[in-house]
């Protein structure tokens, strides 16, 4: 059941991610096509095509959180015996659930507070702000999912670093 939903929860980013690119190649494609046979290029394109890259760049690093793919030192992992590396990936654990609990907040209240709208787009600016939210809680979401593996399941290179120790004995 839970896998279902994060599966669910992943499609929907996925799904979301595809569609902008999908629009910003079409977007970038009138500007071409308009730009250089028309002498014309409509006001509404740049606007659009950042708005989109917005949403693809926040949605993307929750499908990250997902997978467990955000940026580390790797060095540590090899510098370090399995317990401690535990204890950093529960200590990385709360500092991600803290992170994006203040990212949710933070993102909600500059929701409510925003009153600007786009120059070239019928939209307020809100629309530029929902994706950090919906980052937040999926990324949230996806944590949590991952609780148990936080907590129980090894660090990728401990079997590794357990095969070495018993070659050293």
């Amino acid at each position: 059941m839970v896998e279902k939903f994060r599966k669910a929860l992943l499609g929907v980013a996925d799904g979301i991610c595809i569609v902008a690119q999908a629009s910003i190649v079409i977007i970038l494609l009138i500007v071409v096509i308009s730009r250089y046979f028309f002498n014309y290029t409509p006001s509404w394109t740049e606007e659009t095509a950042l708005f989109m890259l917005t949403w693809i760049g926040l949605f993307s690093s929750s499908i990250a959180e997902c997978y467990g793919t955000h940026v580390r030192v790797s060095a540590i992992d090899n510098a370090f015996p399995p317990v401690v590396l535990r204890i950093f990936g529960i200590i990385r654990y709360f500092l991600k659930l803290a992170f994006f609990t203040l990212f949710t907040y933070y993102a909600c209240k500059i929701f409510n507070t925003t009153r600007q709208r786009f120059g070239a787009l019928p939209l307020s600016y809100k629309w530029q702000v929902l994706p950090a939210i919906c980052t937040g809680v999926f990324s949230l979401i996806f944590l949590v999912l991952r609780t148990k593996e936080i907590f129980t399941d090894k660090h990728e290179h401990d079997k590794e670093k357990d095969l070495e120790m018993l070659k050293n004995e």
